[in-house]
């Protein structure tokens, strides 16, 4: 195990040019980070500070490390404790300031210094673990059983027991820390190449972000196809690089998970997660198993809708429209109003949440130049989380907030807990913002009167479960196959390309014409080089949401206490211990299926809606 300085990101992390909508002059709220634990990345107390820490890191290995006993492992904890929050703390004033300009040489250089300063941290604390695992864990269980304060880190306890098996000697472990940078620094420059990256578009030069979003959301078919094609012919100069970028990452994740014995390249990130590769693979399969009654009908109908015969890839994230005129455009204000009216009704207690989110300088709404895509939540230890946003207007944008308040509120409960049991495992950590965004839907949905614009809706929320249930579902086929391949030989690009072909065609069915142009996009998705297997979390947490969601409608208000209990015990309880506080059996195949079941039914409700609007 390492020490935790867990963040929770949400969405692509790509950097944006200047951005088409200006940022707002005038707001009730504020809309920019003030980031003020230090002056600038040059402050002189980041040196003070660094070498404070590194003296509380030797005084713990001193004190502790060689004579841990029952007696002092709560006096141990605790110090270890401040010492990860304070890691956590300078961590995040540099990579919250990255994100806001990532291309800013001085900001990258400050973050691998951070980096190897958690990894120089690491070398010695790594050691304490391994310590605490040769104690007895039945006399440290009647310990727990009298001290309530060390009760309070009983979950923290029984996952370092949890990894007896797949953690090495101390000296092997120094090493193992030593080297742990390297990872990080292979998705570093996978992310620094992404953001340097210029894609010729229309005579202009875009960035990533730019040219993804007129290939997903361009307002013709045209702008669609050739920014797609653009985006392929960019990532294709950079294939030598990209492949090199894979095959490391992957060759690092097999090696690292020889060592510590485990027994497939994915059961690190289960087991870090408290999950079963049976309960993911339920998943997988129940997914797989609804691809046409879910997806490929989908495609079908939205072709229906657009007056296609089949969408081109192009087409499967365009908006459906059936209303005349522009869409309508919200001010940033309008869209609050909204998400606020939308979290109030709900629960009185997550509504001042997000207020004071919004007071405080925790959320920065608006594209910048240098500013990453995309949209995140950030965890702190002792305050409230900072929330990246690229505030558009659009109707997905006040999808976007509801989705990224959700973690902000999930983050908020789980202060409550101590800062090491306070993070929830990924699979959880999507639930409140999946569960704000169905919320947002509804509400959406219950004031419109107009038919049309109904249909413009729930399309565009059927686009979001495809892109996170089945897409996500595809991705990870993808990564499986990848690390498999790696196992046994170097990857090479015809390879990628062909997997990731595969995967997509079968996900997507023969409602969806797929051009070879999108053969290399693979190359973009950063979730595959900074967590692999992370991406199961997003199939999981949407259906796990449509389960939970389900029980909300059939109780209603009862519904809220208990679901504000699950998301304040943050990482003090498992997905299938939350699950159990709604009588849901989450390992269950049914369980699953009713979650799939919950998705047809909002297909079916679109086909009654459509009706005479359906173009033949």
């Amino acid at each position: 195990m390492k020490i935790s300085i867990g963040v929770i990101l949400v969405g692509s992390l790509m950097v944006s040019s200047l951005p088409e909508c200006k940022e707002e002059s005038v707001s009730k709220y504020k809309t920019a980070w003030i980031l003020d634990k230090y002056k600038s990345v040059s402050d002189s107390q980041i040196e003070k500070d660094t070498e404070e820490l590194l003296q509380r890191v030797k005084n713990f290995d001193e004190k502790f490390i060689n004579i841990l006993n029952i007696d002092n492992l709560k006096e141990a904890i605790i110090e270890y404790e401040k010492i990860c929050a304070t890691v956590s703390e300078m961590y995040s004033y540099f990579g919250l300031n990255f994100k806001l300009n990532a291309k800013d040489n001085d900001l990258s250089n400050a973050c691998q210094k951070m980096t190897e300063l958690y990894s120089k941290c690491n070398e010695i604390l790594c050691k304490f673990e391994i310590a605490m695992q040769k104690l007895d864990y039945k006399a440290i269980e009647s310990k727990l059983a009298t001290d309530g304060e060390l009760a309070q880190y009983k979950t923290y306890i029984r996952n370092v027991f949890k990894y007896k098996d797949h953690i090495l000697s101390a000296p092997e472990e120094v090493i193992l820390a030593k080297i742990g940078a390297c990872g990080n620094s292979w998705y570093k420059f996978h992310e620094g190449m992404l953001a340097r990256i210029k894609f010729s578009f229309d005579e202009k030069e875009l960035t990533l972000t730019d040219v993804v979003e007129k290939a997903n959301n361009g307002e013709t078919e045209e702008i669609r196809k050739n920014a797609s094609k653009s985006l392929s012919a960019g990532l294709k100069g950079q294939e030598f690089a990209l492949v090199s970028v894979f095959n490391n990452i992957a060759l690092e994740h097999k090696v690292f998970g020889d060592i510590r014995k485990y027994k497939t390249p994915e059961e690190p990130r289960y087991f870090a997660d408290d999950i079963s590769q049976e309960a993911v693979d339920n998943m997988l399969d129940a997914v797989t198993e609804h691809y046409a009654k879910i997806c490929h009908r989908y495609y079908r109908l939205k072709a229906k809708i657009l007056g296609k015969k089949n969408l081109q890839y192009w087409d499967r994230c365009s908006k459906v429209k059936l209303t005349s005129g522009q869409e309508k455009k919200y001010t940033y204000d309008e869209a609050l109003q909204i998400v606020f009216e939308v979290y109030k009704n709900f629960s009185e207690r997550f509504y001042e949440i997000i207020k004071e989110l919004t007071t405080s300088s925790h959320v920065d709404a608006f594209p910048k130049e240098g500013k990453v895509s995309g949209a995140f939540a950030w965890p702190m230890p002792y305050e409230k989380p900072y929330v990246l946003l690229n505030f558009y207007g659009s109707v997905r944008d006040i999808m976007t907030i509801a989705h990224e308040f959700g973690h902000a509120i999930h983050m908020t409960l789980s202060l409550k807990n101590r800062y090491l049991v306070s993070n929830p495992a990924l699979n959880i950590s999507e639930t409140a913002s999946t569960f704000g965004e169905k919320l947002a839907n509804e509400y959406l949905l219950k004031h419109e009167s107009d038919p049309k614009k109904k249909i413009e809706l729930i399309c565009a929320r059927l686009d979001d479960v495809m892109a996170t249930v089945f897409r996500q579902t595809a991705f990870l086929k993808f990564e499986r196959k990848i690390h498999d391949i790696r196992k046994k030989k170097e990857l090479n690009v015809d390879e990628l390309n062909t997997e990731w072909r595969k995967v997509l065609e079968e996900s997507l069915g023969d409602g969806v014409e797929i051009d070879h142009c999108i053969d290399n996009y693979w190359g973009y998705i950063t979730h595959f080089t900074s967590s692999p297997f992370y991406v199961y979390s997003y199939s999981f947490g949407a259906l796990f949401v449509e389960g939970l969601y389900a029980e909300y409608k059939k109780v209603g208000k009862d519904f809220v206490k208990k679901y504000e209990e699950a998301l304040s015990s943050g990482g003090t309880k498992t997905y299938a211990e939350i699950a159990q506080m709604f009588g849901i059996d989450a390992n269950s195949r049914e369980f699953w299926n009713s979650a799939m079941r919950s998705i047809e039914n909002e297909i079916d409700e679109l086909e009654k809606l459509c009706g005479s609007e359906i173009r033949n």
